[in-house]
């Protein structure tokens, strides 16, 4: 795990061994401009019994660690601070957090074992898409392109009891963490230095992508050149020539002000960035009843909160965006319908054992 310099060794010192959780599509070398303040902290409840009627003498007093590789400014970032703050606020106090945002510790990338191992993290956050890659054999329908059709897809299965199995699902696959929410980014668009009319021109088109073998085959679909790439080489890979193109929701787009030098997006949404908000499990099984109660209290807030604030930053962005001079290009229902059966060999190639999930899945956008 990277551990950057500008964090005290003393403030290190306290916070390793205990557990840690990776997971976020982006980070930013640029400024975070989403122009979103973030929550100032609420004043903590003094009486022994907080507003929500929890015995705060069943809480002791605990100093935490939260991370994420986004700022405060971006929907990941206060997403996390909304879940810390509402726990400080339900806790009268007692349980208080140490943000390190914008990457101060690496949680990023799809190493999530390896920084549980090293455990310098209590909360943080997961990506649906990626877990698969962990070892969870259900993960790897999550990370098929077009599984969830839009938002209100992905949130009416996030509200489903299929949901709830599959956080069950996590939480026992032994990976130190107790996923506690759903949250998400939005969904992940494709974007290009040069002018685009239709998912067509992608082809010949050099795309930066994650290093995982479905965002290459889906690039690869498309007839384009996926070149994987850590993300925050991707603004100069795009303003040398290195990449045409890249992909990541309007959060990420924005934040790290690519549309400064690629300013062509293909609204496809192939990929929904859901995720999940977590604990460390060590931290968990020390909790007492009453605290765990509080944790899951303030993560229905914090994805409460996230699904009501993601929806409205994107109406934003795309407005403040096209201003700006970005190009969006949205795809016809005959065209989304064709680029759908361009992906499906991804389907039997990626999760075949799977299919049975896709299907209730995919089934849900119709209820």
């Amino acid at each position: 795990m990277n551990i950057k310099k500008r964090i005290p060794a003393v403030v290190l010192a306290a916070i390793l061994g205990v557990a840690t959780l990776a997971g976020c599509s982006a980070s930013s070398n640029k400024a975070d401009t989403s122009g979103k303040a973030a929550e100032a902290p609420k004043a903590a409840v003094s009486s022994t019994s907080a507003e929500g009627g929890y015995n705060l003498d069943e809480v002791q007093e605990r100093e935490l660690t939260l991370g994420d590789r986004m700022g405060e400014n971006h929907i990941m970032g206060r997403t996390q601070i909304k879940f810390a703050e509402t726990v400080k606020e339900l806790s009268g106090g007692k349980i208080q957090y140490v943000k390190f945002l914008s990457g101060e510790v690496e949680t990023g990338g799809n190493h999530i074992k390896d920084m549980y191992s090293t455990g310098v993290i209590n909360s943080a956050r997961g990506q649906l898409e990626l877990l698969g890659y962990y070892g969870y054999d259900k993960g790897a329908a999550f990370g098929l392109p077009y599984l969830f059709d839009n938002r209100d897809h992905f949130w009416k299965f996030a509200d489903s009891d299929l949901a709830d199995e599959i956080l069950e699902d996590i939480n026992s696959q032994g990976w130190g963490l107790v996923a506690l929410s759903y949250i998400e980014e939005g969904a992940r668009h494709f974007f290009t230095t040069k002018e685009m009319d239709s998912y067509e021109d992608l082809a010949g088109r050099k795309i930066r992508v994650q290093p995982s073998e479905i965002y290459i085959a889906l690039v690869e679909s498309f007839g384009a050149s996926a070149t994987p790439m850590a993300w925050p080489e991707v603004y100069g890979a795009l303003s040398t020539g290195v990449v045409d193109g890249a992909e990541n929701p309007y959060s990420g787009y924005s934040a790290s002000l690519l549309n400064e030098v690629a300013p062509y997006i293909l609204e496809d949404g192939h990929i929904f960035a859901g995720g999940f908000l977590a604990v460390g499990e060590k931290l968990w099984n020390d909790l007492s009843d009453t605290e765990k109660a509080i944790f899951k209290e303030a993560a229905k807030v914090a994805s409460d909160y996230n699904r009501e604030e993601n929806q409205s930053d994107e109406e934003e962005l795309k407005v403040k965006l096209e201003e700006e001079g970005v190009k969006i290009i949205t795809l016809s229902d005959s065209e989304k319908e064709a680029i759908f059966e361009m992906v499906q060999p991804l389907y039997e190639q990626f999760a075949g054992d799977q299919m049975d999930l896709v299907e209730e899945i995919r089934a849900m956008k119709l209820k």
